[in-house]
């Protein structure tokens, strides 16, 4: 790639966006993180800083002629290796969203193994000095059968694998109030996924286009949502419960209208089954204070606010396990809003007195 070439300059510029706008992401990201439980923002602002060291890097390249004339433009390990993890860090993001503390270090090795073995047999070819430089679909097809052009596309199609999973974890979970957040994600991820492959693998042109512009998607998707959708209630979502007249304003509501509006709140499972649910949440949608909604969940016949969220949580958990003694526990923790199996089965053993076996076990022996 010539530095002087009109393409190669539109690239440098593509590439200059793209470096500013993964670090503006990032910059974003890390000044609204949330609670410290909340760990999927970790990943999406290490995506957001590795992304951009990469593209400077990649910028580096391109300017420098010494290197030009060494580089690989199809099939280039150099950067489908680095890409392809810089996108794991993605992919651990959305299924950190959808299955909140799901993922630890062995889950993540595990999920990354097929990809690190095919890794493994491409680094083998380039420490040998056995790969051919492609410069063009011509050369792909005179050197197809050549063992290093073999393991170069078997890695570059591992992304499609991914994707499928990433695909297939979202049906299996019910993901409640964020579903349709989640559904956008996992699309654009999927969408980068094989548009990289197109761009970066084959340089393809076009498919380098549209790779950037999902990119510039994703990135605006994800810090609307982190910035937004997370930390503020629309007022949309307030007008579904109450009208503005109805409204209970800290200055003239009473611990009956907010009681009142708590339980109508905690009636829709949406809100206690969002596994981002908060107190301040809650005291925005209900439009009052902490001090009235601790009252209020007491006057309801709980010892305070955080024990009517579980007990509605491990209700349903109850009833799901009386309709389907079958269903795993971990599911239905997960579809009960909980993000932490620890935390589900400890409310669990306290409210219902016995563990989710010994319940399921109980229930059916008193149907006998």
């Amino acid at each position: 790639m010539h530095f002087n070439d009109s393409t190669s300059i539109i690239n440098l510029i593509v590439l200059g966006i793209h470096v500013f706008v993964q670090l503006v992401a990032a910059i974003l990201i890390y000044i609204k993180h949330h609670e410290p439980q909340n760990r999927s923002w970790k990943y999406i602002f290490a995506f957001f800083v590795v992304s951009a060291i990469a593209s400077t890097v990649e910028i580096a390249l391109v300017t420098n002629q010494a290197f030009a004339p060494q580089s690989y433009k199809l099939l280039d390990p150099l950067i489908n290796i680095p890409g392809f993890y810089i996108f794991a860090i993605l992919f651990c993001y959305v299924i950190e969203l959808i299955r909140p503390h799901w993922l630890n270090l062995k889950r993540i090795i595990l999920i990354l193994l097929p990809s690190l073995v095919a890794a493994a047999g491409v680094l083998f070819f380039v420490a040998k000095g056995d790969i051919a430089v492609l410069s063009s679909m011509r050369d792909l097809k005179a050197h197809i059968a050549e063992p290093n052009i073999i393991a170069r596309m078997v890695f570059l199609g591992m992304y499609i694998p991914y994707a499928v999973y990433l695909i297939a974890v979202r049906i299996r979970i019910t993901a409640n109030q964020a579903s349709k957040y989640f559904d956008i994600l996992v699309a654009i991820t999927v969408c980068l996924c094989l548009s990289y492959v197109l761009s970066r693998g084959l340089q393809l042109y076009m498919g380098y286009i549209i790779h950037e512009i999902l990119y510039l998607l994703l990135s605006v998707t994800v810090v609307y949502f982190e910035h937004y959708e997370r930390l503020h209630v629309p007022l949309e979502k307030v007008r579904d419960y109450y009208t503005w007249d109805q409204l209970p304003h800290t200055t003239q509501t009473t611990v009956n209208s907010v009681t009142q509006a708590l339980q109508r709140l905690m009636d829709d499972p949406a809100v206690w089954q969002d596994s981002e649910l908060t107190g301040d949440k809650i005291v925005h949608l209900v439009g009052t204070n902490r001090t009235y909604i601790q009252q209020a969940a007491k006057q309801l016949g709980f010892e305070n606010l955080s024990d009517m969220i579980n007990r509605r949580r491990i209700d349903y958990v109850c009833q799901q396990l009386r309709k389907d003694p079958n269903t795993p526990v971990q599911t239905l923790f997960i579809d009960a809003g909980y993000r932490s199996r620890t935390t589900a089965w400890r409310h669990f053993t306290t409210i219902v007195g016995c563990t989710p076996s010994e319940f399921v076990e109980r229930h059916a022996n008193a149907d006998k």
